[in-house]
């Protein structure tokens, strides 16, 4: 990792750009070796999987390469820290990163395609591994910074529910479909590190063609709920229901 230790203006300028622009980018986080091993990776989790859609969660799922390393690095969850510590006002207990290498192609890869959402933690921040170069590229898209952080749990899940139904999701997508200029669309390239207030920011990934590849390694950090009571209560009832069969009928958290 080219990027070790961060000067405090350093890290009040990534601040800035995420709330000026919705983003902020470290070009070049991983090198040409790194890269390399990661694209190698990425084919061989999809080849075994039918070149269908495929997602790596966890550290343990990728031991030994470039993603587990970043995802364990004193370094790295420091500069996670400090962000939100600049952003929120308050240093989080939180020693770990949650991280999940996700990988769209084929049928499957459409189908977890413009799915606009807000994640649980306040820090969202991506590598891109492999990205089509022309055609449906699954650019990142965003409307950044849509809402505050919420004080209670309640509040975060009523944000979620207006978003997380159908009709919604078919407006914004119609949206997209018609005129994409209110929303902030990204390029990325393989190799950079985007960084974004992913609890803030409604956000997706635009398509990708079947017989194209997209591939990002994806590290969140501080979870805003995580120890509310009603979370847990709903996660366990969210357990007891997949353990039914009826996941497909439960709220996704």
């Amino acid at each position: 990792m080219p990027y070790t230790t961060f000067t405090q203006a350093q890290v009040q300028d990534l601040i800035q750009a995420i709330d000026s622009r919705g983003y902020a980018v470290l070009p070049n986080w991983a090198s040409p070796s790194q890269l390399q091993s990661l694209q190698a990776l990425v084919a061989r989790t999809v080849a075994d999987c039918g070149n269908d859609y495929v997602a790596l969660s966890g550290q343990q799922a990728v031991q030994g390469t470039p993603l587990h390393e970043w995802g364990t690095s004193p370094d790295f969850i420091d500069l996670c820290r400090r962000i939100v510590e600049g952003v929120t006002g308050e240093r989080s207990s939180d020693t770990g990163i949650t991280q999940t290498l996700r990988c769209l192609t084929g049928s499957g890869g459409r189908r977890e395609s413009l799915i606009f959402h807000y994640d649980s933690f306040v820090l969202t921040t991506i590598l891109p591994v492999c990205m089509p170069t022309s055609g449906e590229r699954g650019d990142l898209l965003m409307v950044p910074n849509r809402r505050p952080i919420r004080r209670s749990y309640f509040a975060n899940l009523l944000d979620k529910v207006r978003v997380d139904n159908r009709w919604v999701q078919r407006r914004l997508r119609s949206k997209v479909t018609k005129d994409d200029s209110p929303f902030t669309r990204i390029a990325m390239q393989p190799g950079y590190l985007y960084l974004f207030w992913g609890y803030r920011s409604l956000h997706t990934n635009m398509p990708v063609a079947e017989d194209a590849l997209r591939a990002t390694a994806v590290f969140h950090y501080h979870n805003v709920h995580g120890s509310s009571s009603l979370a847990s209560r709903l996660r366990r009832s969210l357990g007891a229901w997949k353990d039914q069969g009826l996941q497909e009928d439960a709220p996704q958290m």
